[in-house]
């Protein structure tokens, strides 16, 4: 039996809002640690987030190009994940003691190619780290999905159809060679609107929300709410 959709809500700012974390019952947590970003947290404010989350809550950290530094301290928070955006050094493969997630920004049919390109420019050994691949929107934080017809979807559709029916030989293309035996989890843009459209088309493992789920405040204990209970009924 498969398992039910996963959920993570990101951009996590404050310890009120990962109690409605806590209350929706969602999979994993995200902080970003990102200057430039609008949801950016600090240390200390992710620590408050990290004690208010329940223990079996995934919590993820958000980087964009990190150096080994940003990755030490990550984990010495507690964080379970490390989710990368741009550039992923190999020294910071090296030393990560969690798993990572690799985000692709896609702007164009070969986004997805490349990524795999240059992924698979690394020692074997350190991509197993690589336990997730996150498809976002060419911005990143930017609350607009990439164009979800220029990805392929058919040919996303029989990776994930291959994948999850256990398929033993190795894929035939780029795509499926990078969902092989990793998460895909789907970003960019989602709201309770779009996200079963999403789960529909992709049938990801994963589903990843943040600015679809904020009102003028901050994030909406109510947004978030509809978005889970989106997201379960597609799920059935």
């Amino acid at each position: 039996m498969e398992e039910s959709m996963k959920i993570k809500i990101c951009g996590i700012r404050t310890a009120k809002e990962a109690g409605y974390i806590n209350e929706a019952k969602a999979d994993y947590a995200g902080c970003v640690f990102y200057e430039q970003s609008k949801r950016n947290v600090t240390f200390e404010s992710a620590k408050e987030v990290l004690k208010a989350l329940e223990p079996g809550i995934k919590k993820v950290a958000v980087t964009v190009s990190p150096d080994p530094e940003l990755v030490y301290k990550i984990e010495e928070l507690g964080f379970d994940i490390l989710q990368v955006h741009k550039s992923l050094s190999e020294e910071v493969l090296t030393k990560t003691k969690i798993p990572i997630w690799y985000a692709c920004n896609i702007s164009t049919l070969t986004e997805i190619e490349k990524t795999a390109e240059y992924l698979a420019g690394f020692p074997k050994e350190l991509t197993d780290k690589i336990e997730g691949i996150v498809a976002d929107a060419a911005n990143y934080g930017s609350g607009k999905t990439f164009d979800w017809k220029i990805s392929d979807i058919l040919g996303y559709r029989k990776s994930r159809r291959m994948l999850k029916a256990g398929a033993q030989s190795p894929p035939d293309d780029s795509v499926q060679r990078l969902l092989q035996n990793r998460l895909f989890i789907l970003a960019g843009g989602l709201n309770p609107d779009n996200v079963t459209k999403g789960i529909e088309l992709f049938s990801p493992d994963a589903v990843d929300v943040s600015s679809g789920v904020e009102d003028e405040s901050g994030k909406s204990r109510d947004r978030i709410f509809e978005f889970v209970n989106e997201v379960r009924k597609a799920d059935i």
